[in-house]
């Protein structure tokens, strides 16, 4: 029984100290120079060197990822499908008029100043498309349920 109890312990201790990550002050500092206004930070997870952080700013629940170093990576925005470009929508209305939006996103990153992410589903079939702000499909990922 003391050697059931003792690994339980090691187990349970084993996996709180894997599961934490300390994100590097130059990180810190690169979201801090990015986003000075940022409130309710929490520093979320980290792979590849890359660290994500969930804050709020001007009113908007962010998500941005940041490297090793502070360099922005990309920042997304949740945002309601009204908040989408007349070019998205007309696109969506073309090309995906059989789908419903399930959830839409707002994306900006050093490469790509706007975009805009959208996830549409019909019957077990998602597919999620990055669009310009005029419309273009910049990238697109399909999945069946």
């Amino acid at each position: 029984m003391r050697v059931f109890s003792f690994l339980f312990v090691l187990v349970l201790v084993s996996g709180t100290a894997f599961g934490q990550f300390k994100t590097p002050e130059a990180t810190k500092e690169g979201f801090a120079k990015k986003y000075p206004k940022a409130g309710s930070v929490k520093w979320k997870s980290a792979k590849d060197g890359i660290y994500t952080v969930d804050f709020s700013q001007d009113s908007e629940k962010i998500t941005a990822s940041f490297d090793s170093s502070g360099g922005w990576v990309q920042s997304e925005v949740k945002i309601g499908e009204e908040g989408l470009p007349a070019g998205v929508k007309q696109a969506i209305k073309k090309d995906y008029s059989d789908f419903e939006v399930d959830w839409v996103k707002k994306l900006s990153s050093p490469n790509i100043p706007v975009a805009y992410r959208v996830a549409l589903d019909q019957d077990g079939y998602t597919v999620r498309v990055n669009f310009s702000p005029e419309g273009k499909v910049l990238d697109k990922e399909e999945e069946r349920d």
